[in-house]
């Protein structure tokens, strides 16, 4: 396996990435995995799980893209600019990567959104024919009853009245909260008539356990594509337990396994 760390331009700004390339031959193409962090996170993630999780991966033979959006982690920004907007035009820019990186099969490329990250996600793949299939881990389905539901109300106000509401130091300003009015994922994501998978943590303290419930539904009206859905049992919103991870990564990847071009 190789690791590289990389960075390249969406909208102006730096973002940092880090590619996983699993052992091959120098003719094989590979699918693809992008990982998409979630509100003010990283590409490390909480516990390190998207480290674990690119690696756990990459051993089984995908090539592995995580990232940091604009203003999070190594990537030039601030987050007081964020919106929805941006985060998706960013995830494109993560795919315009690594469908470009000459081995891989740009043909095969699933994206895995957590959290806000999911939505982000998903109204993504109902944009962009090169998300082959779709993984949401505790994704966030009305974003802005979601993150205010995190955040309070008294961060929007505080934004309204001041420009900025300094959360755990992060700016948001309200630019990002009308962001979050603007899209809806769950109606988005009917576009996408490809295969879906849905993991949530059965004890998700921030985002509700019943938007994965809400995806299911939404999905199941569309003509084209699978969903399947599962709950990990006693996990937190981060899966934040090797036992919790083993089955969030490994769930996953059987999945993964069955509707790629990689066999079991």
């Amino acid at each position: 396996m190789k690791e590289e760390s990389v960075h390249f331009t969406v909208g102006g700004l730096s973002l940092s990435g880090v590619v996983h390339v699993p052992d091959k031959k120098m003719e094989e193409e590979t699918p693809a995995i992008v990982l998409v962090h979630g509100f003010v996170g990283s590409k490390v993630g909480e516990h390190r799980m998207f480290v674990k999780a690119a690696r756990k991966f990459t051993d089984e033979g995908f090539t592995v893209f995580r990232f940091d959006f604009s203003g999070c982690g190594d990537s030039e920004g601030d987050y007081g600019e964020i919106t929805l907007t941006r985060k998706i035009r960013e995830v494109k820019g993560a795919l315009d990567y690594v469908s470009n990186l000459p081995f891989v099969d740009e043909m095969d490329i699933t994206v895995i959104g957590h959290s806000l990250g999911g939505a982000v996600s998903s109204l993504t793949a109902a944009e962009d024919e090169r998300v082959s299939r779709l993984i949401l881990w505790s994704p966030v389905a009305d974003p802005y009853k979601d993150i205010v539901s995190i955040v309070g109300k008294e961060a929007e106000i505080i934004a309204e009245k001041e420009g900025a509401y300094d959360y755990d130091g992060f700016y948001l300003k309200p630019p990002f909260f009308q962001s979050l009015t603007s899209f809806d994922p769950l109606k988005a994501v009917k576009r996408f008539e490809k295969n879906v998978l849905l993991i949530h943590a059965e004890e998700d303290e921030d985002v509700p356990k019943e938007n994965t419930a809400k995806y299911a539904s939404a999905l199941q009206e569309r003509q084209k594509g699978t969903v399947e859905w599962f709950y990990i049992a006693g996990a937190d919103h981060t899966f934040s337990s090797y036992c919790f991870e083993k089955e969030l990564f490994e769930t996953s990847l059987i999945w993964m396994q069955q509707k790629a071009t990689i066999q079991i």
